[in-house]
């Protein structure tokens, strides 16, 4: 699948765009806060109904302008048929409404460089975005269980809800579980990729990884025992009043050598790491969508030392890959031939 055409109305600082997009690389160039990001973020919700970033859905909407966006674009399919995508948001209260399916999409952006460094949450939110494509089902059970948790945890924080504990708590394990059991699931392969991208670009460094179980020492293999271990901190839940059992306290361990990354990779080794993970993810999302996913790059190729950015550079350089690509200045992308736009406040102009 490949997107012909994006056009965006009212989103955070662009007014109006209308965005012929090359079938290989799309190059975004323009000063910082000048609307490079939010082009790309405009992309991914048409695409896939969400954003890859943080942050309230506020903040889409223009300043001082009124509380509706649209971002629309055309996509064609490798056997020649057009499809329309649509996400927007309309009326008060606000209405969001998305149209068409959705497109596999890798998003590469400066905080995923601090991917193995970084906290815990941002490794779960790097395990929650790539499921959530692969699997919709993951997608709307990680809300219902982040809405049992987040019901469970306010009836712990309220001695009147005491009593109200044990009802959410049927929800958090079914839903819980599940989102372990699809994390353990993907580990395998996305590691797999991942070791092999990162002995490439380290010259033989070994990368590894395990997923620890939020709040139990080992596994939890069955719903079983999941109430278990609920069961063993129902006192110390009492007493901080909050759940301390499930996947909202996952981590995932990232070693090099057998050595904890966290604590004793170097800034270039943590970008290693971050970038064959990344790769992983886009590989997996290939071989298991039998489609070659669009890559969104928001200047992060400048942060790279140069065996990094030539591994990216030939995944980009592929046949058939469709990739966007931000930064502040026109580098060294002309042997791909790209087309190019200039962006100031919001507004575009293609190079001719």
């Amino acid at each position: 699948m490949r997107v012909e055409q994006l056009e965006i109305y009212q989103f955070r600082n662009i007014q109006e765009a209308h965005l012929p997009l090359a079938p290989h690389l799309t190059l975004v160039v323009g000063n910082n806060a000048q609307g490079k990001t939010n082009a790309l973020e405009a992309l991914h919700l048409v695409l896939q109904g969400r954003s890859f970033r943080s942050g309230s859905e506020h903040d889409w909407f223009p300043f001082d302008g009124p509380e509706a966006f649209s971002v629309s674009a055309t996509a064609m399919s490798l056997s020649g048929s057009a499809e329309s995508l649509q996400h927007r948001v309309v009326g008060t209260p606000r209405s969001r409404i998305h149209r068409g399916r959705e497109i596999p999409v890798v998003v590469f952006t400066p905080d995923d460089l601090n991917l193995s460094k970084g906290s815990p949450s941002d490794r779960r939110r790097f395990l929650d975005s790539t499921l959530s494509q692969l699997n919709p089902r993951y997608a709307k059970t990680l809300r219902q269980y982040q809405h049992a948790l987040l019901q469970r945890n306010r009836a712990l924080k309220d001695p009147r809800l005491a009593s109200a504990v044990e009802s959410f708590t049927p929800a958090l394990i079914t839903h819980g579980f599940y989102l372990w059991q699809e994390r353990a699931r993907i580990l395998r392969p996305l590691i797999h990729h991942a070791r092999q991208i990162h002995e490439r670009i380290t010259q033989g460094d070994s990368l590894g990884a395990e997923l620890h179980y939020g709040g139990s020492s080992v596994p939890i293999n069955s719903e079983a025992e999941y109430a278990e271990a609920l069961e063993r901190r129902a006192v110390d839940e009492r007493l901080r009043m909050v759940s301390l059992v499930g996947p909202h306290r996952d981590d995932l361990e990232l070693q090099i050598g057998n050595r904890l990354a966290a604590t004793f990779a170097s800034q270039g080794q943590h970008r290693a790491v971050a970038l064959s993970l990344k790769l992983a993810t886009y590989t997996l999302i290939k071989d298991e969508w039998g489609e070659t996913p669009m890559i969104l790059l928001d200047d992060v190729l400048s942060e790279l030392d140069p065996p990094r950015r030539q591994e990216l550079l030939s995944v980009i350089s592929q046949n058939g890959q469709q990739t966007i690509v931000t930064d502040t200045e026109a580098r060294s992308y002309e042997h791909l031939d790209p087309t190019i736009y200039q962006v100031q406040n919001g507004t575009f102009h293609q190079w001719d």
